[in-house]
């Protein structure tokens, strides 16, 4: 029985994939302009935001070293953060899509870069690269869903 309660428990913690799906498909009827106020104003709240361009639809949060487990990195004296082997390197691009008068999407993408010891500089890692962790791809689902329940007033049906 307790079983049965700490399952339940566990699997309402997190968005089902259904919300997912819903939250990263979603088409808007609202001006650009107003999606993007809500995606920036969502993604302040967990995130530092980096480069913004409101005339293209798009910003981006400022670049995040996490351990490779996916905890945040910061920097210490002299503003230097002590990276594990396999530390990424990330930021999120956030995009209004479809700019003109018709239905709109707000794409996240993640930008990731790995720290390897003993190289110089970091390996760029493409979203779909199976050395991204999970997490990364969790931050993007829970952004996009953050941003979903903030918008969905204005999502089509």
């Amino acid at each position: 029985m307790v079983m049965l309660v700490v399952i339940a428990l566990a699997a309402a913690c997190g968005a089902s994939s259904a919300e997912i799906k819903t939250a990263k498909t979603a088409q808007y009827n609202a001006p650009s302009e107003t999606l993007y106020q809500i995606a920036l104003q969502t993604a302040s709240e967990d995130y530092k935001i980096g480069d913004t361009n409101p005339s293209e639809g798009t910003f981006m949060t400022i670049e995040q070293w996490y351990s490779p487990e996916g905890g945040r990195q910061s920097s210490g004296a002299g503003d230097f953060v002590q990276l594990d082997d396999r530390s990424i390197l990330l930021l999120l691009i956030v995009e209004i899509d479809g700019m003109d008068m018709g239905k709109k999407a707000i794409v996240v993408t993640p930008k990731v870069f790995q720290h390897l010891s003993g190289s110089p500089k970091p390996r760029e890692l493409s979203p779909d690269d199976p050395n991204v962790p999970g997490w990364v791809h969790g931050r993007v689902d829970d952004l996009a869903l953050a941003i979903y329940n903030a918008a969905k007033q204005y999502a089509s049906p």
